[in-house]
């Protein structure tokens, strides 16, 4: 499922935020979070045809990880130490940036449904907009303030 479509996705992607201008760190969170969704996606796929495992969630992003981001090794900079954030290059920091923004958001945003609303939405395709705008606001902080 990902294993041809994220490399081409990162490698286009990096392209064309070079060119216009948008730092791989907001790259990132976009990969990351991606790349958690289609993991998630699978792994309810597996899980309804009863062929999952115990850490079958974390295997199969792992997974999902590794085959996005090996293909690309070499078109992420590894000598350019501008090209680092955190100790990592910075596609990759925010690629984990992204997943933990958008496990949060949506964790959040059921949370928040539990308590004052018994489970139901406010919204129609509430449970997509507000991970979207939690990624859009991390976007914007990365871009203003840490780039």
């Amino acid at each position: 499922m990902c294993g041809v479509l994220c490399p081409i996705t990162i490698s286009t992607g990096l392209w064309l935020s070079k060119y216009l201008g948008i730092n791989d760190l907001t790259l990132g969170l976009w990969l990351g979070a991606l790349i958690l969704s289609l993991s998630y996606q699978f792994y309810l796929f597996l899980k309804k045809r009863k062929r999952i495992f115990p850490l079958g969630f974390l295997l199969i992003l792992f997974i999902f990880w590794c085959l996005s981001f090996l293909p690309v090794l070499n078109q992420i900079g590894w000598k350019d130490k501008s090209n680092y954030f955190c100790g990592f290059p910075r596609v990759m920091t925010g690629s984990f940036l992204g997943m933990i923004i958008l496990f949060l958001s949506d964790y959040l945003n059921n949370k928040f449904l539990e308590k004052f609303h018994q489970g139901k939405v406010y919204f129609p395709y509430q449970r997509v907009i507000v991970p979207l705008l939690f990624l859009i606001f991390m976007s914007f902080v990365v871009e203003v303030f840490l780039c």
